[in-house]
């Protein structure tokens, strides 16, 4: 087993409780009681901030600060265009180099068709997390597959900022979109060489969760009247 540094595990702690919401969209993190109540010193508690700021999951403001990243319809736009970027040319990349097996994408799949959604309460929050990363397992196998160091540093670079949205839609109430089916779909088009009908398919898949992400955002949005409304813009995931 990996032994985490006082820092990496603060790290972790704090990604864990930024995605699942347990420390909210906002907040302010108030340095003394965080290292009260992880028993450690002030130091690792700094240093842990500054990762996360690099990943976009708080930001430090002087005078103010360290806040945990708002979400927002913009925010959803802009890291999942990302991720249509990276995953298109992944299979650009697999398309150079006609690679058409992919065991690793296959095994991830056939792991996750086995799995049903836990039940959502507070007390699941974890187990909900484990469901999601086994699930988005098979687009990390994906970029993987390319055995391009970069895109696969940059894909890791954005997953924690993708997985607060996709934490969102795994327990959107009355949700019944077939992901299991739309990622049998982008495989079978890679087996058969048909790399731009695999695209296809990637970016219309990964549109239908923005889509609804950005209905769950705006109808939160709108039960909350005092809340200051988010920008809208026009351009979508896939352009």
């Amino acid at each position: 087993m990996k032994i985490l540094s006082v820092k990496e595990s603060v790290v972790e702690h704090l990604r864990t409780q930024i995605i699942t919401g347990e420390l909210a969209p906002g907040q302010k993190l108030n340095e003394l009681e965080l290292s009260s109540s992880l028993g450690i010193s002030r130091p690792p508690l700094r240093e842990a901030f500054r990762v996360l700021e690099n990943e976009h999951l708080v930001v430090s403001t002087p005078r103010k600060g360290v806040c945990v990243t708002g979400l927002s319809i913009e925010g959803l736009r802009e890291v999942f265009q990302a991720r249509v970027m990276i995953e298109c040319w992944a299979i650009d990349l697999l398309k150079a180099r006609n690679i058409r097996s992919l065991p690793h994408v296959e095994s991830a799949l056939a792991f996750s068709s086995t799995l049903s959604i836990p039940s959502y309460d507070r007390n699941s929050k974890e187990e909900m997390l484990r469901y999601l990363e086994d699930v988005v397992a098979y687009h990390r196998k994906l970029v993987e597959a390319t055995d391009n160091r970069w895109l696969v540093h940059f894909y890791h670079s954005i997953h924690a900022n993708l997985a607060r949205y996709q934490f969102i839609y795994t327990h959107i109430p009355g949700q019944s979109y077939d992901y299991k089916k739309k990622h049998k779909e982008i495989l079978s088009f890679i087996r058969k060489g048909d790399y731009e009908k695999a695209k296809k398919h990637l970016r219309s898949h990964i549109n239908s969760v923005v889509d609804i992400l950005e209905n769950n955002i705006n109808r939160e949005t709108q039960s909350q009247p005092k809340a200051k409304k988010v920008k809208q813009h026009s351009t979508r995931a896939s352009r």
